[in-house]
């Protein structure tokens, strides 16, 4: 007969046994920054400094604003993996939006694919600026429907007056006209720099206004920030600096320029619902107005080198917010992890699949915008798929199982 302290030993080891074996579901983070004319900012790289904020935040979305080039993108994917190696990105496309304008900005995003894959993305052609769509598919390890996230990450026009809050206008048209076309109850988040200076602004109120199919709602649901700053000042998000040393704005934190709406069917308890009060500008206190971030680095939760950190980063602060994922996914990470390889990517005649578990229901090809093209079903799990005949582009190829997608994207040539 075991004694009681003995006993005692053996109940914690099989309790710390279920515990690994179940994993310990997490919140799902989220960051959306403008960085600022990416990679370089007076000639020096901020691959670096961004790490520090990433590594200290740990986004599982991260939505970019202001990158000026691929390679500045590649470069912060690469540092996100190796931080730690289970992200993945959008396709970087140069602006199309507006040719004839030399000052082009291109957004893009970051996900932990462990929780998420790519299973669309769009450049979304409006008169001044692209938006970019995406939509993810989310690894909840549900048995059933499909849950899936659509992301729409936008830098509307800059600048004060009429004709620059039209140009506002006319980009949040385009956005809230392709939300038209989502089914309705869709998961949906719009992200990015917004450039308003008030909720009275147009382009602002477009974007909540009133749509059965999918409303947006501001999460924090203040709509007189600019009308009492010095109250709201912990939600402002531009400047971070009093004397700007580069491209950016000066003049410390005085407005509320960055944002995530979200949905309706992202309120209340389901998966990718939005957690009350996670919504915050990242080190900002709401003792800074009219000053440089540092200047109040006094009483920050946020540590002194992360607040010098995103002052020299950006002139803009990041919006942080945290999604609910209720569903433990350790095992499931193990059990999906590199189900379908692809090879040789980029393609030119034949894409070859190797698929590394049970074999799916079925296998589809998505263009860029989401037409399928193709369907096929696996008999075994090596098969080479002639490409010869598609356009050279972005395809998806997809396993659909009963429980779950699994999409891997590849470049014809």
């Amino acid at each position: 007969m075991l004694s009681k302290d003995l006993f005692l030993k053996y109940i914690l080891l099989l309790s710390i046994s279920f515990v690994l074996q179940i994993g310990i579901s997490q919140d799902i983070k989220v960051m959306s920054y403008n960085i600022l004319t990416f990679p370089e900012e007076g000639g020096i790289d901020r691959t670096d400094t961004l790490g520090k904020i990433i590594r200290y935040y740990e986004p599982d979305l991260f939505f970019i604003q202001e990158l000026k080039s691929e390679q500045g993108f590649l470069d912060i994917l690469a540092d996100f993996n190796d931080w730690k190696d289970n992200y993945d990105g959008g396709t970087y496309v140069d602006q199309i939006s507006n040719p004839s304008n030399s000052w082009r900005l291109q957004q893009n995003i970051i996900f932990n694919k462990n929780l998420f894959s790519l299973i669309e993305e769009e450049v979304i052609v409006t008169d001044y600026r692209d938006v970019n769509y995406y939509k993810l598919y989310f690894k909840d390890g549900q048995k059933g429907d499909s849950t899936f996230l659509h992301i729409y990450n936008t830098h509307l026009k800059s600048s004060t007056g009429v004709n620059n809050e039209q140009l506002r206008l006319g980009m949040a048209e385009f956005v809230i006209d392709h939300i038209r076309n989502l089914p309705q109850n869709s998961k949906i988040m719009v992200a990015g720099d917004f450039n308003v200076y008030s909720s009275s602004e147009p382009a602002y109120q477009h974007l909540l206004s009133e749509n059965a199919t999918n409303q947006l709602h501001d999460p924090i649901n203040r709509p007189d920030w600019a009308n009492n700053v010095i109250g709201h000042a912990e939600i402002l998000t531009q400047s971070t600096r009093a004397n700007s040393p580069g491209n950016g704005a000066g003049g410390g934190i005085d407005d509320r320029f960055d944002f995530v709406l979200i949905s309706t069917a992202m309120k209340g308890n389901s998966n990718l619902s939005y957690i009350e009060e996670s919504y915050q500008a990242l080190g900002n206190n709401g003792t800074c107005y009219n000053q440089s971030l540092l200047d109040c680095a006094t009483g920050n939760e946020v540590p002194f080198d992360i607040l010098r950190s995103l002052q020299n980063m950006s002139d803009h602060i990041p919006v942080v917010l945290s999604l609910n994922n209720p569903f433990d996914i350790s095992s499931l990470v193990e059990e999906h992890k590199f189900e379908i390889n692809l090879y040789p990517n980029p393609a030119k005649d034949i894409i070859n699949l190797s698929i590394n578990s049970r074999l799916p229901d079925y296998i589809k090809i998505n263009n860029s915008v989401g037409k399928t093209i193709k369907t096929l079903t696996p008999k075994t799990s090596e098969m080479s798929i002639h490409i010869s005949h598609l356009n050279p582009g972005i395809y998806f190829v997809t396993g659909v199982f009963k429980d779950h997608h699994i999409s891997q994207k590849f470049i014809i040539l």
